[in-house]
């Protein structure tokens, strides 16, 4: 039996917002507006206030770049997919170092989702900035070597990962599926061809951002679908969570014991005036089982 409550975590309206990673070092939430490229955070004594018009609470950073994903390295630092490439941010001086560039000459192209694995790799996707089919592909980052894992695909999404059962899986967006592979044991690469693990039969939604918990069980922004959705490990339904967005993008465990799911979402012009809260931060809480996201290991 479950028992979820939705509320507004950050009602900040952001126009594309994406990538919301707790960084569990410092019980903080950080997202992104992609479109308008602000990094923001809020940290968990803020919570506590529980007042959404207090913006004093919220930290916005506008960056250089177009920052499409995150992850963490350590207390100091995270990890920014962007347009150009990935790059280490020091979160206090608020200042940038290229890593890697990534397809620094294909002006045609653009950083979409992307995440850590437990094996302290980062896997980032492109695609083309028209979603041009066939053109958008997953590149993983690991002890310093840049590889292109998957290509062939149109809007690369839900990249994430379940160590206990070696797996990786991502979403193909314009396919509205979601594919899963196998993983290796000791490095985490891919060693298997990709597979489809869940198919929605309603081509007009897409499947956007996903996280697992400790169950294995896949936690699912639905683009479209104004919902979250959990399958299991199986690619079974387990409950669907409506939302009061019609585009969620994607999910991240937070709270101190990961006892809350957050839920980015994107501004819709053509229900905006019924709905306020279209480009929100959601918090649901009454899920269990859920887990912080990985360092990476550089």
């Amino acid at each position: 039996m479950f028992d979820f409550k939705v509320t507004v975590f950050n009602n900040t309206q952001n126009q594309l917002g994406e990538s919301p990673l707790w960084h569990p070092l410092l019980d903080t939430l950080f997202w992104v507006d992609i479109d308008k490229k602000i990094l923001y955070s809020r940290k968990e004594d803020s919570i506590l206030k529980n007042d959404l018009n207090d913006t004093s609470i919220v930290k916005q950073v506008t960056m250089d770049d177009t920052v499409t994903a995150l992850a963490w390295l350590n207390a100091d630092y995270l990890i920014l997919g962007t347009n150009t490439g990935i790059y280490r941010h020091h979160i206090n001086n608020e200042t940038q170092e290229l890593i890697v560039a990534i397809e620094k000459d294909e002006s045609n192209t653009r950083s979409n989702d992307g995440r850590a694995d437990p094996w302290g790799g980062f896997w980032l996707s492109t695609m083309h900035v028209d979603a041009k089919k066939g053109q958008g592909k997953i590149y993983r980052y690991y002890k310093h070597k840049l590889k292109c894992i998957v290509n062939n695909l149109t809007i690369p999404n839900g990249l994430c990962f379940d160590k206990a059962r070696l797996r990786g899986y991502y979403c193909d967006s314009f396919a509205s599926c979601i594919y899963m592979i196998d993983l290796d044991e000791d490095t985490g690469a891919p060693c298997s061809e990709p597979r489809v693990f869940y198919q929605f039969s309603n081509a007009n939604v897409d499947p956007d951002g996903c996280v697992t918990d400790t169950l294995g069980n896949l936690w699912v922004a639905v683009w479209g679908m104004g919902c979250v959705m959990c399958l299991s490990s199986k690619g079974k339904l387990i409950t669907t969570i409506k939302l009061c967005a019609i585009k969620p993008t994607c999910t991240a465990f937070g709270g101190k014991n990961a006892e809350l799911l957050l839920v980015t979402s994107a501004f819709d012009d053509a229900i905006n005036n019924r709905v306020s809260t279209q480009g929100v931060v959601f918090q649901i809480s009454g899920i269990k089982n859920g887990q912080f996201e990985p360092p990476v290991i550089l």
